[in-house]
């Protein structure tokens, strides 16, 4: 695994450089999965229009290509209680070592439902969270489920986006 430090470019800071106005969530916000509201300007239309970002940060300020390469999904969160899949938040922002990956999260819900995503409901949840690569995880002491899927599936979905740091 090839590990070297990364820069340390903020979601927040990419998306003041594209012109978007950022504010952090509420208390009520935060505490249904919301880290930011996010303002800007809808071309077509040139009216200004709010989105609800939810920010998947990663663990470690170290660059690894094995977590860039895969991506946690959150069906149930420790209390039991849905996941941030199914939560209120317009856009998902999954940071990646060099980038930030955009995904609307109704687009990536419709995929994960959809035929052409690959985890497996249809079989037992695995024990480990490590054997999570398009399979279930339940922690027995919290209740959380937990998948894995590859990065390159967020990539495929219509309009997600890649900011560079």
């Amino acid at each position: 695994m090839e590990l070297e430090s990364f820069p340390d470019v903020s979601f927040v800071d990419l998306a003041e450089k594209r012109k978007y106005k950022v504010s952090p969530a509420s208390r009520d916000q935060v505490r249904d999965g919301i880290d930011f509201e996010v303002k800007g300007v809808y071309k077509e239309t040139n009216r200004e229009v709010k989105m609800l970002f939810a920010v998947k940060r990663k663990k470690t300020k170290k660059k690894s290509r094995y977590l860039d390469r895969w991506t946690w999904i959150e069906y149930k969160n420790s209390v039991r209680k849905d996941g941030w899949i199914y939560g209120p938040a317009h856009f998902i922002a999954f940071e990646r070592s060099n980038d930030f990956v955009i995904v609307s999260r109704k687009i990536l819900l419709e995929f994960l439902n959809s035929s052409k995503c690959k985890v497996k409901w249809d079989m037992p949840f695995v024990k480990e969270p490590k054997d999570a690569k398009y399979r279930v995880y339940q922690n027995n002491n919290t209740g959380c489920q937990i998948a894995q899927i590859l990065t390159k599936d967020l990539l495929s979905l219509e309009g997600s986006q890649v900011w560079k740091k």
